[in-house]
């Protein structure tokens, strides 16, 4: 009997059951791989460590070719346990030349990140090749990360010449690297790993200068790190193996971004299936009323109801986790292209496990939902559903008073305010798509506004010039020669017409303390330098300005258990340096750690780790205007606006927020269709009834379809401002937490009211509209001579 049932029921509702059906089936496709996904990711980075043989503790420096420090005190250390230095060789631009390309877009060569050249890795650090194999080079070969040949449009197959020293030499790019240590786009060091051979052949030469990495592993690392601080070694940086994991939290965006797609569409699905059950029991209060009346209890008549939704759920559930497969593995590859992972292939038991849960909450909700059938009595039969007269007018707004408004707009406003629970799956639906879109957007908004730099410890400014001697910066050791080339570029600027100021940050690696002279630390200290003069926000307190002052990031401070007043003292030279705190800052480089000092502060020059670039403020112009103006004065050189240096310098993450952006307003559209449809459905069939009546009384096809379309746009209109309000609520408490991982926990967030505001609501009232329009269609089958099934 009740296959029959089941039998007749689908038929009789396929719409609605299809729609349902399909809603089940993507929240289990979504929420199995993502959770799966989530796993793996998180699992892989911990075994990417451990086959890369990750240590502790890892400096970078450079060497000369016959004195390293640094390698000396290491051998004679009593706080270490192992150690590795693994010899590496910088090269800048012009020593990287593209020989030959498929892809035409190759031109020049520009690296994304301080480059060295190394040998293939045997111990410590080791690299792996596209095939998850540790990497093997014969002579002439070359291996790239997957960044800098992305970049520079390479591929496996293609031809670079390297420029050494007085040697030249053509290498075959064999494969694109998986790098645990400096693979992540939050690393500013790349490796082109070569054969064993070729590499001392170029290192063979004098006059050579090394960046070197000295991979530590230690029992006790205070004692280490505080012991080896004092010996003021220069070093470029410094990684803690706490803080690689961090670098990789952009790979599991995809992943997390995508269970918060499923948690919605399984609420979605779960309001769906309310409007349903509760709609098909209205419906059929003669069918109930009957089987009360010839003695079914209501556990019998809710077991009838409960087949079907229990059969869509399992048909659904079991779809959705076959699907979630490749669907998964899909986006798999997209988040492990850095990484090695273990095991491909996605858990099965995990999929499975997804799919069971799913299909049990659904039971559970639809037994809940059916409970309304006890309501429901045979006298419901006989009365055709009512059970006795109503007393209250249903109109909540009279036509007489309003006499402007358009009886088609009239209508949908009534129905709306009259029977506002009919419509409220709709409106939570269009709500949720809403912030589905706009939470994230207001993540990438963020990451592409103007001053966003200022985050990241640099000045804002018009432009952002990468001219490829940042390796040069740090070999030199001196302000003058980066002063020299702030006054050539803005000399030459002003004498092709655009009137420039010109700046940039320079960083240095110098070993400090505060109040416990035993306890070092050892961060970025930035300092301002150029022909300007620029402010920099602050959280607490005030910039320095003396000589003597410095301001310091809120993780900072809380590690070092200092604040505004106490003293920071340099470990430099031989007569100790001390600063006075005056502000407290944030910044997303080095994971929220970092200095600054005040432009007229002396430090030692050797302690020099590099900047970020050269930058340009352009007040006649706008940053854009500027940016192609002088990308012709200095073809050569990489020049950028704020968002694009931001974007090149992580590694694209604005690039993939964009791609997830997509993803999602896809999948909301088609939310919204799927909804909209379903409701359309619904509730023309209902109002059959009226809809005759309207006919019987002149009213044209147009004007009732006017009516339907009508009530959705207003629901999602109401939606789309709730969901704007909403969002702005909400994004501190689900975006903020990824800045503060950088370091930035009182970032705020920025919001294009165009694209927030406008372009995405139009786009969402376009397609919705549209889906309504083509589902009003319908009515032209309504004949007027229903007019007798109004109740």
């Amino acid at each position: 009997m009740f296959f029959r049932i089941l039998k007749n029921e689908l038929k009789r509702k396929r719409t609605m059951n299809v729609i349902l059906f399909l809603f089940i089936m993507m929240a289990t496709m979504f929420l199995a791989s993502s959770v799966s996904n989530l796993i793996t990711v998180n699992g892989a980075v911990d075994y990417f460590f451990e086959i890369s043989n990750t240590p502790d503790y890892l400096i970078n420096a450079l060497a000369e070719e016959d004195k390293d420090e640094i390698a000396e005190y290491l051998e004679n250390s009593e706080f270490i346990t192992e150690y590795e230095v693994t010899k590496g060789l910088g090269v800048t631009d012009e020593q990287v030349s593209i020989v030959k390309a498929r892809d035409k877009a190759a031109k020049k060569y520009e690296k994304t990140s301080t480059l060295c050249v190394q040998a293939v890795p045997e111990d410590f650090m080791k690299v792996f090749d596209e095939n998850d194999e540790p990497l093997q080079l014969k002579q002439g070969e070359i291996a790239f990360p997957r960044l800098e040949a992305n970049e520079n449009h390479l591929a496996v197959g293609d031809k670079v010449k390297l420029k050494i020293g007085d040697i030249e030499q053509e290498f075959t790019i064999k494969t694109l690297t998986k790098d645990a240590v400096f693979g992540s786009a939050m690393m500013g060091l790349k490796r082109l790993i070569i054969n064993e051979k070729d590499f001392q052949r170029f290192a063979d030469q004098t006059g050579l200068t090394y960046m070197n990495l000295y991979a530590i592993n230690f029992d006790d690392k205070d004692a280490f790190v505080n012991a080896f601080q004092k010996e003021n070694f220069n070093v470029l940086s410094n990684i803690d193996e706490k803080i690689l994991p961090v670098c990789y939290v952009f790979d599991m965006l995809i992943a997390g971004l995508l269970i918060i797609v499923s948690v919605c569409l399984i609420l979605i699905a779960f309001m769906v299936l309310r409007f349903t059950i509760v709609f098909t029991l209205q419906e059929d209060y003669k069918e109930i009323g009957i089987m009360k009346a010839i003695g079914l209890k209501n556990a019998g008549i809710k077991g009838v109801y409960l087949v079907k939704y229990l059969a869509i759920a399992v048909f659904a559930s079991v779809l959705g986790a076959i699907a979630s497969f490749p669907f998964g593995n899909m986006l798999l590859q997209q988040s492990i292209v850095n990484m090695v992972v273990n095991d491909l292939g996605q858990n099965v038991l995990l999929h499975i496990l997804c799919a069971v849960v799913i299909v049990g909450i659904v039971l559970l909700f639809s037994n809940s939902c059916a409970n309304k059938l006890k309501k429901f009595s045979a006298i419901d039969a006989i009365r055709n559903g009512s059970n006795g007269e109503r007393y209250t007018v249903k109109s909540r707004i009279h036509l007489s008073k309003r006499k402007s408004m358009k009886p088609g707009f009239y209508m949908a406003c009534n129905d709306i305010l009259s029977s506002p629970k009919r419509f409220l799956v709709l409106m939570l639906t269009f709500c949720i798509g809403s912030l589905l879109i706009l939470l994230p957007l207001h993540a990438l908004h963020t990451l592409t506004s103007a001053n966003i730099a200022t985050q990241f410890s640099m000045a804002s400014s018009d432009v952002y010039i990468n001219n490829g001697k940042s390796d040069k910066y740090v070999e030199k050791k001196s302000l003058s020669y980066i002063e020299e080339d702030l006054d050539k570029l803005e000399k030459e600027l002003n004498k092709n017409g655009i009137h420039a100021q010109t700046g940039t940050d320079v960083a240095y690696i110098i070993p400090c303390y505060s109040n416990n002279k035993e306890k070092m630390f050892s961060y970025f200290t930035m300092q301002e330098m150029g022909s300007w003069e620029r402010s920099y926000e602050v959280l607490e307190g005030r910039e320095p300005e003396a000589e003597d002052e410095i301001m310091v990031t809120r993780i900072t401070a809380k590690e070092m258990d200092v604040t505004i007043g106490d003293t920071i003292t340099y470990q430099c030279g031989e007569k100790p340096k001390e600063f006075i705190i005056t502000g407290i800052y944030e910044s997303m480089i080095n994971m929220g750690q970092g200095f600054r000092v005040s432009r007229t502060a002396t430090l030692d020059e050797n302690y020099i780790s590099g900047i970020f670039c050269l930058q340009a403020e352009v007040p006649d112009m706008t940053s854009d205007e500027a940016c192609e103006k002088i990308s012709d004065i200095f073809p050569e050189y990489k020049v950028m606006n704020a968002p694009g240096f931001i974007n090149d310098m992580t590694g694209g993450i604005a690039d993939t927020l964009q791609l997830v952006m997509y993803l999602i307003t896809g999948i909301v559209l088609i939310i919204n269709s799927m909804i909209t449809a379903l409701m359309m459905k619904t509730l023309m069939e209902k109002d059959r009834g009226s809809i005759a009546l309207l006919k019987s009384i002149g009213f044209s096809n147009r004007s009732i379809r006017k009516w339907q379309v009508q009530r959705v746009m207003i629901i999602l209109v109401f939606a789309i401002v709730l969901g704007t309000v909403l969002s702005r609520l909400l994004a501190p408490v689900t975006i903020g937490p990824i800045f503060a991982m950088m370091g930035a926990e009182q970032i705020t967030l920025v919001v294009k009211p165009l694209e927030a505001y406008l372009i995405y609501p139009l786009i969402l009232l376009l397609v919705t509209g549209c889906t309504a329009l083509l589902c009003s269609l319908s009515i032209k089958s309504v004949d007027a001579k229903e007019v007798n099934n109004i109740e």
